[in-house]
């Protein structure tokens, strides 16, 4: 049951990303399926690369909510481009997306020192490094642990 959950909480987390991804890369210029994919490869260093599956899904949904618009088809390549209110979506999405990382590094530092309070410049540490982790947590849970063990050592 815990496996399950956790498997669809990913799954979520995923798609969620995925959103924000699509919407940031055609926010600065046009483009189709493949170099989505590709760019969202490359934002997340490697670490992750949706299915084409997974990224046409989004893509349709994105279009049948009206956050994106079919520009033009080359050669079957579908060029989609974003729209005002896809936009104005994603500036929402950034916004609660940032709401949410802050409230979740509060609860963190406040658990992880018991209540102590630490400087600033370990907070920022600690803020760069737990976002970093969260992402991967979600996409790659073993790069995470990879990036806890750096982490650790440049601490010390």
């Amino acid at each position: 049951m815990v496996e399950n959950y956790h498997k669809n909480f990913e799954k979520i987390m995923k798609k969620s990303f995925t959103n924000i991804f699509v919407l940031s890369i055609l926010e600065n210029e046009s483009s189709h399926g493949y170099k989505i994919g590709n760019e969202i490869e490359k934002r997340t260093l490697g670490m992750w690369k949706p299915s084409a599956s997974t990224l046409y899904w989004i893509l349709n949904n994105l279009r049948e909510k009206g956050f994106i618009n079919l520009l033009e088809e080359i050669k079957n390549k579908k060029i989609y481009e974003i729209t005002d209110t896809g936009r104005e979506i994603l500036r929402l999405m950034k916004l609660t997306q940032g709401k949410i990382i802050k409230a979740y590094h509060r609860f963190l530092s406040v658990s992880i020192t018991n209540g102590d309070s630490i400087d600033s410049e370990e907070i920022e540490h600690f803020e760069d490094v737990s976002s970093i982790q969260m992402l991967l947590t979600t996409l790659r849970p073993e790069k995470a642990k990879e990036l806890t063990l750096i982490s650790r050592l440049s601490i010390n």
